[in-house]
């Protein structure tokens, strides 16, 4: 138990931010021991505190705050002159300043901390008042939902007390979609409370519940607190985690290129270009002859800032309109003076032929326009002067050569006029880099290939000498502009990488001779990485070339032909090149065409034949399974490969059949248990479903170094996504990042039909039929021996029911697997196997053979079972999967997939549910819902405190209804659940192991097996999809539970209470019937408000006969009887109710639900009528009971009106009767029906045999009990219908019916009446009850009927009638009797003490009179459901057919001692 709500309210108040919240109330049962219920008004002071803190249950909100906690801030406020002004009290405020009152309890009286709880609590409110005195979910949140609203504002907070005053007067709220809900969780809880009040005050009196003090509210508290603070430093942890992977796997980037340093390199680029393609070949006039290429390169317009962001230069045929007056106009200043030095007197146009292309160089602009410098010459003509920009090249001859300042634009200049020695960047003052190296001779012989191969040059760091790596990406360069760039590397000695990635446009002219360059020794001794990516017009030539440059060595460490179509007679030569090389490293060969054919198993092996091959991607060809197993046998046998990218490459199509088609990656990853190098593995694209899931977790279940798993696009659904969960929480796993993006949608069923073979890691067992050909049952089986060896078992314990064939030949022998060098289990890949793996042998060793546990604790074994089975991730798995849930915000139905998948399988910490609460507000309820499984009771509670709405609360209260309610400590009852809802499939995997744990207890104690199918199951009438499971398993243990689907069934416990147990005083059950009678909500709600309360208490056979008459369905008695059917303490009893269930149809359902070993009337057979499926093993069982019980009696007197139909419908006479060797069980038939009806003479009864085979079918407890404690009992539906006519007679005469055998025998008679005797009496007595009516024809004569009496009161057959057997008669009156006083006391705590006021509540119309179908109908109105007719008769005096108030008036002798004379 956690601590109450009102010590968590205040320590989580900052740390959940909510109120009232967050402690865990009133269990419903289900993970903690007994309960306690909430202190009301009527509680004493110290009372509530040791309810919550009793172990049992915590008590929630401020009801939980002990009322002894003082008042200590009052006395001493008035200790100092007056009591200080308070601010408005709210719910929330007094909880808080009750826990800091709790906290110095020490120094208080025991009056102030009464005076100050009662104080709080009167403040808050009366809807808030009547919560607290109420245990529970609902009640809580309500106060913790008004104490938020109270915070909001006023109108909020009077919202939220109309809702709260409307759910507690049951009135329909419009607003609140969740009112029915809400008001059957309340109608529970009140009536949980106020029954738990009572019966905890009266066990505390007894001393059966211990008393706790504050310091343990106190450590509640603590723990509280802890559990806040984690979900705030998970939260942390997951962020930090996030960034810190973005930045590690963050490509690289180099270092970026400021605005400066780019200027300053285009600038010396394009200064040699100018320089180089202006330096003119001048003719006899000093200007270039016209039409040479000098003088078409005159006509350039100066740069653009276009080419300042890096655009690529181009040609056009346009001639620029800033050069059309330098080079068009005959006439102007300018155009004058360009005239002027072509040397003409007209002018000139220097020359250049329009027609001749023109080519321009890089287009540079900047925010100056540009200026033509006039430079002084030292000699020369005017117009030469004029040009200014033209001079001659020193040491050059009839040259001219153009000086920089008149080609490029005066750059920005600093405060001094030259270039800023530093610039600032954001605040910080950063020195700009030393100027451009020198120029190279690279870069010439580039320009000079641009120039003869007649295309534009490309400034980039390679070409312009600033970088040793050609980084081309993206560029879309032609074959000319290659080759320029290829011509260039003649003058290199040093490149260190080529990645030409994305130029679609290049061929084999120009990669092949860019490949030749770069296998010059000197070039090749520095490449470090060739990267020809996405180069889709590659062909073979450059396949060959790239194999040629791969034999010649060198340092190349990354290849990269993704994309490059790789013909079918180069992939060998190109994988053997790689395999041989010496220092390859990183290889990527995606969707380069390789395929499965004979070559390919050899390509990929000469491919990892590497021995310093680290990274490899393959992805995008397509491989069959038997090439990608090759892969695996390769990637096994390298021991350098690290990452591994086979994305997309299964093929779609095998080469088995379709019946036994396998998806060919399975093939590949089974082989990766052998692994031990990768640490990085792609498989997206694969269609990898949850088969190949298993496949993987197997596989990959003790692979350490696997870090990152890529599977995206897989369709794994819900299974697939467990097991990759499973492998992820594994401690010995190195694996922490896996991406599943689009992998949330698959198949969730192996096979379609009842048992799937599905892998379950909580609870493995069941039936298996395996194909061994099928890597996934490979898989799977090695799953199972997993298991086995992780419990500890031997094959012989865990494997039962083996049998095994080869394909197409007979069973043979099975044998178990051995494992290899490093513990892998060699599973044969060929045969079918069928077996039924059997986890019970391990429950035995280890939770019964050492004694660790109580039968009885059934709580302890399902928590350490969870704890063993169930995957609990570390904390540093933990942050991944937080990760994961983060970056899947949004994207509603892949969260779904995960919640589903860690539905099951396993346990998760309070903070790592509310970290997903909060990273995903639009899934919280659901989130909440389906991940309550996984978490205990306490920090559920918890959570659920969180939810923000209350609409939300009243949806997760009734999704998870079945969970809340499910009674662990008393399972018994019928169950019908959605296995699509996680708490419903939580509570069918609990019962299931629970069925084990019994099953196993049963083996233990060496008790006869009395389940239905003689498996020792303790599930019963078990249906999923509306199809009985005993059809297709033997046992439900054999049946795997499905993902979906709807399963009902009955389950029936093996624990029985001991005889000498303590149970509830008469006058608290009888308050507790009252409480139940007067409770708000359905017959349903107050069912399951008894259920969930039923492990606290034990009842006698008379609370369980008056319990039944509370309800009017047939299987609203069914359900509460069943329920508590075995927390009688005495069985021997058990006839006292059972005569409540009139109908032999409805006691037939109760046998059927029950079991009839269970069911069966031990101590008192008599007038029990059976009629048995002998096909059925319990009810075969339960004739071999009856027969020897007739043995051991008086047999064959004891059987009556037997009978037997054989199989094929015919009716055996049985001559000989019933035969004495049905007395043996396994001489009883196995098929057809009989019946009969057992009598017995009280003085033939062998209560020595009853007592025996009730201990040894029954599991009662009979020690010490003798005949005189067996209240003999007779049934009002029993005997003949004139026996209780005569009892009537009697009845009405004589005090008791022993004074009536006294009459008929005589005073001084022998002790024994005969038939004679018997009609003379009655004709003494002037009883006509037998006489025949006037105008009767048909029927029986009255000495007929006589006789028919008198054989029903001789049932041994002997011809008297003895005291003893008068007895039966005794018991019916006793029946009689106490039929009446119910009814009575019906009536008295129905209508008080006056049966004048019930009669006017049953006499609706007034009339004064009733009759016996009135009477019938007014009794069922008034809520009264047992035996009326015979109430009526005792009433009918007259024998008029009508009762009147005066024949009513009789009941006033029935009534109860404390009634008597109180009208």
């Amino acid at each position: 138990a956690e601590p109450s709500a009102a010590l968590a309210a205040a320590d989580a108040d900052g740390g959940a931010g909510g109120g009232a919240a967050a402690a865990p109330a009133a269990d419903t049962g289900t993970e903690t021991g007994a309960e306690v219920p909430l202190a009301s008004a009527h509680a004493e002071p110290s009372q509530a505190a040791t309810e919550a803190a009793s172990g049992l249950s915590a008590a929630p909100a401020a009801a939980a705050i002990p009322p002894d906690v003082g008042q200590e801030a009052g006395g001493e406020e008035e200790a100092h002159g007056g009591k200080a002004e308070e601010p408005p009290v709210t719910a929330a405020r007094s909880r808080k300043s009750v826990l800091h009152a709790m906290r110095g309890c020490a120094k208080m009286s025991k009056v102030a901390k009464q005076s100050i709880a009662m104080k709080h609590a009167a403040s808050a409110g009366p809807g808030i008042q009547e919560l607290t005195s109420r245990s529970g979910f609902t009640s809580d949140f309500l106060i913790r939902f008004s104490c938020q609203a109270e915070r909001r504002g006023r109108k909020e907070g009077a919202e939220a007390r109309r809702l709260i005053k409307n759910l507690l007067k049951a009135e329909k709220c419009k607003e609140t979609l969740g009112y029915e809900y809400a008001m059957e969780a309340l109608c529970r809880e009140k009536l949980r409370s106020l029954l738990m009040f009572g019966i905890t005050k009266e066990c505390k009196e007894r001393g059966l519940y211990a008393r706790v003090d504050i310091g343990c509210l106190k450590k509640w508290a603590e723990v509280v607190r802890k559990r806040k603070r984690a979900v705030i430093c998970l939260r942390a942890e997951v962020h930090n985690w996030l960034l810190r992977w973005r930045l590690l796997n963050t490509s690289e980037r180099a270092v970026p290129e400021s605005v400066w340093e780019k200027k300053d390199r285009l600038e010396d680029f394009w200064s040699t270009f100018h320089d180089r393609s202006r330096v003119l070949e001048c003719g006899p006039s000093g200007l270039p002859p016209p039409g040479s290429p000098a003088s078409r390169q005159i006509a350039l317009r100066p740069p653009t800032s276009d080419s300042i962001q890096g655009e690529r230069p181009r040609t056009t045929g346009q001639n620029p309109s800033g050069l059309q007056s330098l080079a068009g106009s005959p006439t102007g200043a300018t155009d004058g003076a360009l005239g002027g030095i072509a040397g003409s007197p007209g002018g000139s146009n220097w020359g250049l032929d329009s027609a001749a292309p023109v080519c321009f160089g890089m287009r540079w602009d900047f925010e100056q326009s540009v200026k033509w410098k006039a430079v002084q010459s030292g000699s020369g003509t005017p117009a030469q002067k004029a040009v200014g920009g033209l001079q001659r090249r020193p040491g050059s001859q009839g040259s001219l050569a153009m000086a920089k300042s008149a080609s490029l634009p005066t750059l920005r200049k600093g405060a001094a006029g030259g270039r800023p020695s530093t610039v600032d960047t954001g605040g910080c003052r950063r020195r700009l880099p030393d100027p451009l190296p020198p120029l190279v001779v690279s870069k010439q012989r580039y320009l000079q290939e641009c120039d003869s191969r007649r295309s534009a040059p490309m400034p980039l760091h390679f070409v312009t000498g600033h970088s040793k790596k050609l980084a081309a990406m993206g560029k879309d360069l032609v074959d000319g502009e290659l080759l320029a760039m290829a011509g260039m590397l003649q003058e290199m000695e040093a490149v260190e990488e080529v990645n030409l990635l994305g130029n679609a446009l290049l061929t084999d002219r120009g990669l092949t001779f860019l490949l030749q360059e770069l296998s010059r020794d000197s070039v090749r001794a520095t490449l470090q990485k060739l990267i020809l990516a996405r180069c889709q017009r590659a062909g073979p030539y450059t396949v060959d070339a790239t194999v040629k440059l791969l034999k010649a060595g060198g340092a190349l460490r990354q290849l990269d032909l993704s994309q490059v179509p790789i013909a079918t007679r180069f992939q060998l030569p190109l994988c053997q090149a790689i395999g041989k090389h010496s220092s390859l490293e990183n290889v990527n060969l995606a969707e380069t065409g390789f395929q499965y054919h004979e070559n390919t198993k050899e390509c990929l092996s000469a491919l990892l034949s590497s021995k310093c091959l680290r990274s490899l991607d393959i992805g995008w060809n397509c491989f069959n399974g038997e090439v990608l197993k090759s892969l695996g046998s390769c990637v096994i046998a390298s021991k350098t490969l690290t990452k591994l990218r086979i994305a997309n490459c299964a093929a779609t199509l095998d080469t088995c059949p379709a019946e036994d088609f396998v998806p060919p990656l399975s093939r590949f990853l089974e082989m990766l248990s052998h692994d031990k190098t990768l640490t990085y593995l792609d498989i997206s694209m694969n269609r990898c479903d949850f088969r190949t899931a298993l496949i993987l977790e197997d596989s990959l279940d003790t692979h350490a170094k696997l870090r990152e798993l890529r599977l995206s696009q897989n369709p794994l659904g819900t299974l697939g996504m467990r097991s990759i969960l499973r492998l992820l929480c594994r401690d010995h796993t190195g694996l922490m990042v896996f991406d599943t993006e689009a992998c949330y949608t698959g198949q969730n069923n192996e096979s379609g039909g009842t048992n799937s073979q599905i892998f379950s890691y909580t609870n493995p067992g069941g039936k298996y039929e395996l194909q061994l050909w099928r890597p996934y049952h490979r898989a799977l089986l090695r799953m199972l021996y997993k298991t086995m060896d992780f419990l500890k078992l031997g094959p012989d314990e865990a494997f039962e029911k083996i049998t095994f064939a080869a394909k197409g030949s007979a069973a043979s022998a099975w044998v178990h697997p051995a494992t290899d060098a490093i513990g892998v289990r060699q599973i044969p890949e060929e045969g079918e196997l069928t077996f039924v793996f059997n986890v019970e042998p391990a429950i035995f060793k280890r939770f019964i053979s050492t004694g660790s546990l109580q039968d009885s604790d059934h709580h302890g074994f399902i928590s350490m079972y969870f704890q063993l089975m169930r995957f609990r991730p570390a904390f540093k798995k933990v942050i991944p999967m937080c990760a994961l849930w983060s970056q899947l915000d949004g994207d509603v139905f892949a969260q779904r997939t995960i919640l589903a998948a860690l539905s099951r399988d396993f346990n998760l910490s309070q903070s790592f549910v509310e970290f997903c609460c909060s990273a995903s507000k639009t899934l919280q309820r659901e989130t909440v819902a389906r991940l309550l499984p996984c978490i205990d009771t306490n920090s559920a509670y918890m959570i659920g405190m969180t939810l923000p709405t209350f609409l939300d609360f009243a949806w997760t209260q009734h999704q998870t209804q079945n969970l809340l309610g499910f009674n662990l400590d008393n399972p018994t009852g019928h169950y019908k659940l959605d296995l699509s809802n996680s708490t419903d499939s939580t509570v069918a995997e609990r019962l299931l192991l629970l069925d084990r744990w019994e099953a196993a207890l049963d083996r233990k104690h060496a008790r006869k097996d009395t389940s239905s199918r003689g498996n020792g199951s303790h599930i019963r009438n078990e249906v999923f999809q509306g199809r009985g499971l005993h059809m297709s398993f033997a046992s439900v243990a054999e049946w795997k539970m499905a993902e979906h689907g709807e399963f009902e069934f009955d389950y029936i416990s093996n624990q029985r209470p001991s005889r000498k147990a303590e149970v509830l005083s008469d006058e608290l059950w009888e308050s507790i019937l009252i409480e139940v009678y007067h409770a708000q909500g359905t017959p349903e709600d107050k069912i399951a408000a008894l259920r969930s309360i039923s492990h606290n208490f034990l009842l006698r056979s008379t609370h369980m006969r008056a319990m039944i008459g509370y309800f009017k369905e047939e299987q609203q008695r069914a359900d509460v009887f069943i329920n508590f059917y075995l927390r009688l303490v005495d069985m021997h009893n058990a006839k006292l109710f059972r005569v409540r269930f009139e109908k032999k149809e409805e006691v037939a359902r109760l046998q059927h639900r029950l079991g009839y070993a269970s069911f069966f009337p031990f101590f008192q057979p008599e007038n029990a009528r059976f009629e048995l499926n002998l096909a059925i093993y319990d009810q075969r069982l339960c004739a071999s009971m009856f027969v020897a019980l007739a043995i051991k009696e008086k047999f064959p007197h004891n059987l009556h009106e037997y009978g037997y139909k054989r199989a094929d419908g015919t009716e055996d006479p049985m001559p000989l009767g019933v035969p004495r060797s049905w007395g043996d069980f396994n001489a009883i038939p196995k098929e057809g029906i009989f019946r009969a009806l057992y009598m017995s003479a009280p003085e033939d009864r062998n209560i020595g045999f009853r007592k025996e085979i009730a201990k040894t079918y029954g599991y009662y407890d009979t020690d010490g009990i003798t005949e005189d404690d067996v209240q003999w009992w007779t049934g009002l539906t029993e005997p003949p219908e004139d026996v209780i006519n005569l009892l009537e007679f009697f009845i009405s005469r004589y005090p008791d019916v022993q004074k009536a055998f006294i009459d008929i025998d005589g005073p001084d008679g022998n002790g024994v009446i005969t038939l004679k005797e018997f009609m003379e009496g009655l004709e003494e007595m002037e009883c006509h009850k037998f006489d025949v009516k006037k105008g009767q024809k048909t029927g029986p004569t009255k000495e007929q009927r006589i006789e028919q009496i008198f054989r029903y009161l001789d049932p041994g057959g002997e011809g008297s009638v003895s005291r003893e057997e008068w007895g039966i008669l005794d018991q019916l009156w006793k029946e009689f009797d106490l039929s009446i006083r119910e009814f009575v006391h019906f009536l008295m705590l129905s209508f008080g003490d006056d049966l004048q006021v019930a009669w006017e509540a049953l006499d609706e119309d007034g009339g004064g009179e009733l009759d016996e179908q009135e009477w019938l109908r007014a009794v069922e109105n008034i809520g009264y459901f047992g035996p009326a007719a015979v109430v009526f008769a005792l009433l009918d005096s007259s024998d008029d057919g009508n009762i009147s108030f005066d024949e009513f008036e009789v009941l006033e002798k029935y009534k109860p001692q404390k009634y008597q004379g109180r009208a």
